[in-house]
């Protein structure tokens, strides 16, 4: 299941136990702000990332970027001013705002082990559509067809981006292609199935009388731009996995000083000693997501 669709489903639930509570102020998906959008996707990928996150850590990592986009606290909630009722520090806030994020974490959870089917059926369209293609050409063309060539990479779906800005970078689906009006690009089909829910693409229909020549002026370098996002993305897993490690380390210590030392010694942090234990192991942990591994 992609991040989007669950984050869609966080907000659908979200929605209707605020209209069980009378809140009739949650609008629907495609009329919500991008910024809020991208606040509840950023939210499915924290626990995607961080499976043993809790409700309080999740509204943490909800008030740390709200805090950093300028809200503020307010008894209504204003996406004009900036106000949320919400903003507070997870303890102030009362059970029925608490109780979202728990319905949030548990439906990230229960989603994404689940198939994804959207490569199935965009690779079943597209066995399709080129069914209909060799039926269409047999009919029209009594002999044996020569293939053209096929310029080099051309391999998966092909979308054409049709949106208004001049320029678009996948960032959402973690790509990294980019696109310029009109541009047409071969993807593999998981891909175009996400690409294509939104009204900025369009599946690309090559004419069959293309000829080679015209072929060989595009240079597509998807494959190129795909290896090379995949890399990175095996190197920010890498620095997940090793940030993981070394939290589950500190969350294993059990001693103030030894709390205080790796603060002191790792990030030059002084921590307070007369803190609990947990709470010096969030402070510790909350140094090592910031700054990263030392």
């Amino acid at each position: 299941m992609k991040t989007l669709a669950i984050a869609m489903l966080c907000h659908s639930i979200n929605a209707a136990y605020c209209q069980s509570l009378a809140d009739e102020s949650q609008l629907a998906w495609e009329d919500t702000p991008d910024s809020h959008q991208q606040s509840l996707i950023a939210g499915v990928e924290m626990h995607l990332a961080n499976p043993d996150a809790t409700p309080e850590q999740s509204h943490e990592s909800w008030y740390k970027q709200k805090e950093a986009e300028g809200w503020i606290y307010g008894e209504v909630k204003d996406l004009e001013k900036k106000e949320h009722p919400c903003f507070l520090p997870y303890d102030e806030l009362p059970l029925e705002q608490k109780a979202k994020d728990y319905l949030f974490r548990a439906t990230v959870h229960l989603m994404k082990d689940l198939p994804d089917v959207e490569e199935y059926l965009a690779l079943a369209d597209e066995v399709k559509h080129l069914r209909e293609k060799i039926q269409k050409n047999a009919l029209n063309v009594p002999n044996v067809v020569t293939p053209t060539a096929t310029p080099l990479g051309a391999i998966g779906i092909a979308i054409q981006y049709v949106g208004r800005k001049d320029q678009f970078t996948d960032r959402l689906y973690g790509s990294n292609l980019t696109f310029v009006k009109g541009q047409v690009r071969h993807v593999p089909s998981n891909i175009a199935g996400s690409l294509l829910k939104h009204p900025e693409f369009q599946r690309f229909e090559q004419q069959v009388s293309d000829s080679a020549e015209q072929h060989g002026q595009q240079t597509d370098d998807t494959s190129t731009i795909l290896d090379e996002a995949k890399k990175q993305q095996d190197k920010d897993n890498e620095k997940e996995t090793i940030e993981l490690d070394e939290i589950d380390t500190v969350e294993r210590i059990s001693d103030k000083k030894s709390l205080i030392d790796y603060a002191k010694n790792k990030y030059d942090q002084e921590l307070d000693g007369r803190s609990s234990v947990k709470t010096l192991q969030g402070q510790v942990v909350d140094l090592i997501k910031r700054f990263g591994v030392v």
